[in-house]
C-alpha cells in the first residue's frame, strides 16, 4: 500500500529531527561541563527550544504511529481477503440472445422464455403455470423462440400500433419484430405477457374445470388434435405351483381430443377507438373473459361437433356411467350413496362432485332423523366437502329439471379424466379499419377486432366417473 510506505517514510523523517534535537541539547551539556562552567542564559533558551521541538516531535510520531497501526490492519485485512477462494459471478444472457445462438439448449430457451416475462406478470401462480408450460415444452425451439421474440417491448408496441392501423409509426425496430412472428394470413399474434392462452385468467375465472381437469397442450403447427393412451391396467392373479400363466397382458384404447376454432368479435366506433386511451389493453381483457366463457360452458355441456365436448355430454352419451334418482324432480342420500360406491376404488381415492349450485343447495337441504341440516348449516351455505370429497360448483353445470326426460345432475369421479387440449402462444388478432352496415353495405364509422384461437375438451375414461341423472316422471 503506497500510502502506508509514505506514512512510514514520514514516521522515519520525524523520528530523525526528534534524535538531531535531543543530540544538540546532549552538545550543550558536554561543553559546559568540558569547560568547567554553568550553562549561560543563551545554553538554557537554546536547550528550551530543542526540548520544545521534542514534545511536538513525540506527539506527531503518536499520530504517524497510530494512522501506520490502523492502515497496516487494513494491509493484513486485504491480504487475508486476496487469500480466501473468489466467487465465481455467473451473468445470464439477456432473453433475446438466446435467439442468435442456434447451439442454445433446450433448456437455455425454457430459461429465457421464463425471464423475458416474469417482470410483466403479477401473479406467482401464472409465473408457476408458465414455468411448467415452458418445460413441458422446452425441446420445440420454434415455439420457444417465437414466444420469446413476442415478449420483447419492440414487439408489444408494434402490436398495439397495428391493433390501431397506425402501421406508419412503427420503427425499424418495431417492423423487424413484428415480422419475425406474424402468421402469413395477417393475423397478429398476442405478446406473450397478454396472450390468455399462456396466462391465465383470474381466480374468478367462470371456467371451474380448468382447474381440475387434465391439461395437455401442442405447440407444433400441424398439431391440431392430441392423441392418448388409456388401459383398465394388468390383471395379476395367485396361481399354483408349475401352473402356466394367464397372458394378462392390458388392452389399450387410443383416445383422441381434436381441438376446435373459437373466435370472437369486439367493435367500436371509430371515436372511442381515437379517444379512448388504453382501448388495446381492454379489448383484450374482453377477449380473454369472453374466452374464459365460452371454455367454461362448452367443457361443461359442449355438444362435441364444431366445439369441445362437455363433461356432462361425454358422460350422458355412456349409459354404463348413468345412474338414475329415485325420485324425480329431487335428490336424496341414497342417490349420493349410489353414484359414490359405483366409482371404482382406483378413481374414487382423486375424485371430486361437479354440480351446479342448485344441486348443491338441494344437497344441502337434506335432513336427518332429527331435522338437522345433512351437510351444513344456512349460515354456513352449500357445502365444499361430501364423503370427505371436494366440490366443484359451476353455472355451466346443467341445472335443467323437466321431469320428461332423464336430465343430469351431477358428477363425481376423477377429473384428470377428463382433458381440456391448448395450443398456448396461438392466440390471433386481426385489425379490421372498418366494419360496412348489412343493410347498405356502406361503412357506419366502427372499428372490429377479431380474434381467434384453439381449444378442445373430452372425456378419456368414461369409467373414471359416475353421473346422476334425473328420474323422469311421465
Amino acid at each position: 500500500m503506497k500510502y502506508l510506505d509514505i506514512l512510514r517514510q514520514k514516521h522515519a523523517a520525524v523520528a530523525e529531527q526528534r534524535a538531531a534535537a535531543l543530540d544538540a541539547i546532549e552538545a550543550i551539556a558536554t561543553t559546559a561541563l568540558a569547560e568547567s562552567r554553568s550553562m549561560s542564559a543563551d545554553d538554557d533558551a537554546t536547550v528550551a527550544a530543542h526540548t520544545a521541538d521534542v514534545t511536538r516531535f513525540d506527539a506527531e510520531l503518536g499520530e504517524l504511529g497510530e494512522q501506520i497501526a490502523k492502515y497496516e490492519a487494513i494491509e493484513a485485512r486485504t491480504a487475508e481477503i486476496a487469500k480466501r477462494p473468489q466467487l465465481q459471478v455467473i451473468t445470464k444472457p439477456a432473453p433475446s440472445d438466446v435467439l442468435v445462438d442456434r447451439a442454445a439448449s433446450p433448456q437455455q430457451l425454457a430459461d429465457a422464455l421464463t425471464r423475458s416475462i416474469e417482470h410483466r406478470v403479477d401473479s406467482a401462480d401464472n409465473m408457476d403455470h408458465v414455468r411448467k408450460l415452458v418445460m413441458r415444452h422446452r425441446s420445440d425451439r420454434d415455439w420457444a423462440r417465437a414466444l420469446i421474440l413476442r415478449s420483447s417491448e419492440a414487439y408489444e408496441s408494434a402490436w398495439a400500433k397495428v391493433m390501431f392501423g397506425r402501421h406508419h409509426d412503427l420503427t425499424a425496430e418495431e417492423r423487424t419484430a413484428l415480422s419475425s412472428t406474424t402468421a402469413a394470413n395477417g393475423g397478429y399474434l398476442v405478446p406473450t405477457h397478454l396472450d390468455p392462452t399462456v396466462i391465465l385468467t383470474n381466480n374468478g375465472s367462470a371456467n371451474v374445470l380448468r382447474q381440475h381437469a387434465r391439461i395437455v397442450t401442442l405447440t407444433r403447427p400441424g398439431d391440431n388434435s392430441w392423441q392418448g393412451i388409456t388401459s383398465a391396467g394388468v390383471t395379476a392373479s395367485f396361481d399354483g405351483e408349475v401352473v402356466e400363466v394367464s397372458d394378462d397382458s392390458p388392452t389399450f384404447g387410443q383416445p383422441s381430443v381434436p381441438t376446435y376454432q373459437a373466435q370472437a368479435l369486439v367493435q367500436a366506433s371509430i371515436a372511442a377507438a381515437e379517444d379512448i386511451p388504453g382501448l388495446a389493453g381492454e379489448i383484450l381483457m374482453m377477449f380473454g373473459d369472453a374466452k374464459d366463457r365460452l371454455e367454461g360452458a362448452e367443457h361443461m355441456t359442449g355438444a362435441g361437433t364444431s366445439g369441445p365436448t362437455g363433461l356432462f355430454t361425454a358422460l350422458d352419451a355412456n349409459t354404463n356411467v348413468e345412474i338414475v334418482s329415485d325420485t324425480a324432480a329431487a335428490i336424496y342420500k341414497a342417490d349420493l350413496n349410489e353414484v359414490y360406491t359405483s366409482v371404482p376404488v382406483r378413481f374414487r381415492r382423486n375424485a371430486k362432485w361437479v354440480m351446479h349450485p342448485t344441486w348443491a343447495l338441494a344437497i344441502q337441504d337434506l335432513g336427518t332423523a332429527v331435522s338437522n341440516s345433512f351437510s351444513s348449516t344456512i349460515v354456513d351455505g352449500p357445502t365444499d366437502l361430501l364423503y370427505r370429497k371436494p366440490v366443484v360448483e359451476s353455472d355451466d353445470a346443467p341445472s335443467t329439471t323437466t321431469t320428461t326426460v332423464r336430465d343430469n345432475r351431477l358428477v363425481f369421479g376423477d377429473l384428470s379424466n377428463y382433458v381440456i387440449v391448448d395450443k398456448p402462444g396461438s392466440f390471433s388478432v386481426e385489425y379490421i379499419p372498418h366494419l360496412f352496415s348489412t343493410t347498405t353495405n356502406l361503412p357506419d364509422g366502427r372499428r372490429g377486432w377479431y380474434a381467434h384461437w384453439r381449444n378442445g375438451g373430452d372425456s378419456t375414461n368414461d369409467l373414471a366417473f359416475r353421473l346422476l341423472q334425473d328420474k323422469t316422471s311421465a
